[in-house]
């Protein structure tokens, strides 16, 4: 105790954006959500250096988090000047000398260099090895994260304090299931001032495998040679049939696709497949080709090219 007591560090951040490193080893083993408690952050991120990625955590987490360890730094937004110390001993498995103080960082309202996207997603209780994956379309930067059980934080950062998120931004999102077929409609959010403040977006992804509207969808490749796939989904289970015609109009290929289930069939293992053949087995000319979805409550009709 004598030991722990001894040694105080004590530390000021400033509101918004602060790279921290831990001076002191802790009493207990520290993790995201105690530093988290300790600095009064929104958020805690680290960078993985073996995958150099960075990882997110805020408090909405279902777990403690990663580790926190002498000789790394981390990034800790709070939304008020923060005073507070470390109390602990000296690292023992620190692999360098951990930085003396923070440095600290006042962010403008309108942009941040380090932020993070997180929420929860509905449909099911689990959602284990499933990923999210969140597109920012001004700067098309995209970032692909796991779940855990219905948790996802996507965190991105400019270690240089470029910034990587301004007001207004369009955020969108997709969930991918394990075997790699889309799982949702893409979700879109408009990052605000408040978010920037908090440097999370927290948002929730409702209907996970639950398409709100059937929809046919463009083939993959396309143009093609001799091979296709044709990626649907479905509001309801129905019946379904795919039928492509030439330019004239001749039906070239019918495919019973049969019972299907609600879902997003958008990948090659559960999209439609047309190996560039008629009804008798014969291979298609080159040229343009129309493919109808038929449900008994939908009908949709796109077009597609072989090229050889």
């Amino acid at each position: 105790m004598s030991d722990y007591l001894g040694n105080v560090f004590n530390v000021t951040l400033a509101k918004g954006l602060n790279m921290i490193s831990v001076p002191l080893a802790p009493p207990k083993p520290m993790t995201a959500k105690s530093l988290a408690g300790l600095t009064g952050a929104t958020t805690v991120i680290t960078l993985d250096t073996a995958k150099q990625q960075f990882v997110g955590w805020t408090p909405s987490a279902p777990d403690d988090g990663f580790p926190i360890e002498g000789g790394k730094g981390y990034i800790v937004n709070v939304p008020e000047t923060r005073q507070f110390a470390y109390v602990g001993s000296r690292w023992t498995n620190q692999t360098e000398d951990a930085a003396a103080a923070p440095s600290v960082s006042v962010e403008p309202i309108q942009e941040a260099w380090a932020f993070v996207v997180s929420g929860h997603l509905e449909g099911k209780s689990v959602f284990d090895d499933y990923q999210v994956i969140v597109r920012n379309t001004r700067t098309n930067s995209v970032i692909t994260t796991s779940v855990q059980g219905d948790y996802f934080a996507a965190a991105t950062a400019d270690l240089t304090r470029r910034s990587v998120v301004q007001a207004g931004d369009v955020i969108e999102i997709r969930v991918i299931s394990p075997g790699g077929n889309v799982e949702s409609d893409t979700f879109t959010s408009i990052v605000t001032p408040e978010d920037l403040a908090n440097a999370v977006l927290s948002i929730r992804l409702d209907s996970i495998g639950q398409p709100k509207l059937t929809q046919l969808l463009q083939n993959f490749p396309n143009p093609f040679n001799p091979e296709t796939w044709i990626p649907y989904q479905l509001e309801t289970s129905a019946d379904v049939t795919l039928q492509i015609y030439d330019t004239s109009g001749d039906l070239v290929r019918t495919l019973d696709l049969g019972f299907k289930g609600q879902g997003f069939y958008m990948t090659r293992s559960t999209a439609a497949y047309w190996d560039g053949r008629n009804n008798l087995g014969e291979q298609v000319a080159s040229g343009v080709y129309f493919y109808s979805l038929h449900t008994p409550k939908f009908s949709a009709t796109r077009k597609m090219l072989i090229l050889k």
